[in-house]
């Protein structure tokens, strides 16, 4: 072969391996997504207030207020104690569980003779889920979720003072006690814990 030729073949195989290794400028762009903020929800509760009532049917003054550290109780009369609760809940998807935990013992002679009941109260006073000595729950949803359902919807997003719901308990000393059975004994009802937690 010509050294000519081969000159040119040997020209043309480095222009085609310089080709290959570069690069070709084409065109191009570029947007800016926001990346956006991301807020979580809430989920609180207080006691606002509570208090003790005689609410024994045959009292012309029922209910009335009474101080539990020293009414005395005989068998027939129902006494009944009521929690305020101030609920918060924020969140698009929302569940929550109230719930009065740890209420349901008596100890002491006098709980032989008394039955307990518990109840949640809405903020108009009507009666929205019962219990019994082990307590009540009651399911709520937020009032921003997109998805409530027939779900009991809580009035705020934040605790701010003013009951929400109401938890009640009511205590009844059995009028057929006979004789002089359970005088002067006592009953402690156990410290109460109301809890909001979360369920998916």
């Amino acid at each position: 072969m010509k050294k000519q030729t081969l000159g040119i073949i040997a020209g043309a195989a480095g222009a085609a391996l310089l080709l290959g290794g570069g690069t070709f400028a084409l065109w191009t762009d570029s947007a800016t997504a926001d990346g956006g903020q991301i807020t979580a929800g809430n989920l609180d509760v207080a006691v606002t207030e509570s208090g003790w009532q005689d609410i024994s049917a045959d009292r012309a003054d029922s209910p009335h207020a009474i101080d539990l550290k020293t009414f005395k109780i005989i068998p027939g009369d129902t006494v009944q104690g009521k929690y305020g609760v101030d609920v918060g809940l924020e969140g698009d998807n929302m569940v929550a569980k109230l719930k009065l935990a740890g209420g349901g013992a008596l100890e002491g002679a006098l709980s032989q003779g008394l039955s307990l009941k518990y109840s949640v109260q809405d903020a108009s006073g009507k009666e929205i889920a019962t219990g019994d000595n082990a307590g009540v729950e009651l399911s709520l949803v937020s009032s921003d979720n997109t998805n409530p359902g027939s779900t009991q919807v809580a009035a705020g997003k934040a605790v701010d003072g003013t009951a929400d719901f109401n938890v009640v308990v009511t205590a009844e000393f059995d009028k057929s006690t006979p004789n002089q059975d359970l005088v002067k004994t006592q009953a402690a009802l156990a410290g109460s814990n109301i809890q909001l937690q979360q369920d998916r």
